[in-house]
């Protein structure tokens, strides 16, 4: 089976971090374990049963825990929020041999996620390759999906180029792991109007902890589709795309995708790659209003 980290002691050393950062959500949440084909799947779920189910999903290097630790007390006054660790990622979710590049179906899992859940239709959102995930799930079983929110993600057109792209930007930094060097790797991503590191200083320490333990390979079971313009145009409607005005021109490829299909989009000011922990009131607007309107 795979390792989603390198060794116990470190698993336990990230898992009591994810724990801490659970404290500052700052609402009351619930978490669950589903058992489905691929392992046991780990959700956090917060507010109102009543309210509309809003899957959400992290991005690579993180987990639910440190993702939405901004978001979470906003969204869940409106919304029946259920974060979930993605199979492979540094939180909670615990891989079988099911879990292999062979046989895992990342649209799939989201199914039996939503159907242990007992929810048929829902929103969601996602950030970075979570961007990426709700925009595929939402392309491949549209009927079941009501609005998506993809925050500095979504459609991929060279997906072997976007994943190495991604890992080279954590080079060389990623092969020292301190805080020295985890501050270089958000400095290229973090927008430099943004006070990321003077206000959310256990968001730095978890991720120092999450670079030093876990086991990046795992998250190389998911397979990733390439870009189908003519089978996303049945969604579009659905879809909303949030970028960091940060760096912007090293995103017109993307950028260029989005004018060309007709995409609903918008440009964040002051953020980068960390939107949602740089903006945080502006995305949960954002978020808020398209989902609701």
């Amino acid at each position: 089976m795979v390792k989603v980290f390198k060794n116990e002691k470190g698993k336990g050393q990230v898992l009591n971090s994810y724990n801490h950062l659970l404290e500052l959500w700052d609402t009351a949440f619930e978490e669950v374990e589903l058992s489905t084909r691929y392992g046991t799947t780990h959700c956090i779920i917060s507010g109102n049963k009543e309210n509309p189910p809003l899957l959400m999903f992290h991005g690579v290097g993180d987990n639910s825990a440190v993702m939405w630790v901004l978001n979470i007390r906003e969204l869940s006054r409106h919304f029946y929020c259920i974060a979930v660790d993605t199979m492979g990622g540094p939180g909670k979710s615990i891989p079988n041999e099911n879990y292999n590049k062979k046989d895992f179906d990342q649209v799939g899992w989201i199914n039996e996620v939503a159907e242990l859940l007992e929810i048929k239709a829902f929103n969601i959102i996602g950030v970075s390759n979570g961007g990426y995930m709700a925009f595929n799930y939402a392309v491949n079983e549209g009927h079941r999906v009501n609005k998506v929110v993809c925050l500095e993600g979504g459609m991929l057109i060279k997906p072997f180029k976007a994943m190495f792209k991604t890992i080279m930007s954590l080079f060389p930094e990623i092969l020292i792991p301190n805080r020295n060097n985890m501050c270089k790797i958000m400095k290229k991503l973090i927008s430099p109007d943004s006070d990321f590191f003077e206000s959310c200083p256990e968001v730095i320490d978890h991720m120092i902890t999450v670079m030093k333990n876990h086991n990046q390979m795992a998250m190389f079971m998911h397979k990733l589709e390439k870009y189908d313009k003519e089978k996303a145009m049945p969604v579009k409607e659905k879809l909303y795309f949030l970028i960091g005005g940060y760096r912007l021109t090293d995103k017109k490829d993307f950028t260029d995708i989005l004018e060309d299909g007709g995409y609903h989009y918008k440009v964040i000011n002051g953020a980068g790659h960390g939107i949602n922990h740089e903006q945080p009131e502006t995305v949960n607007n954002e978020i808020i209003n398209f989902l609701l309107a």
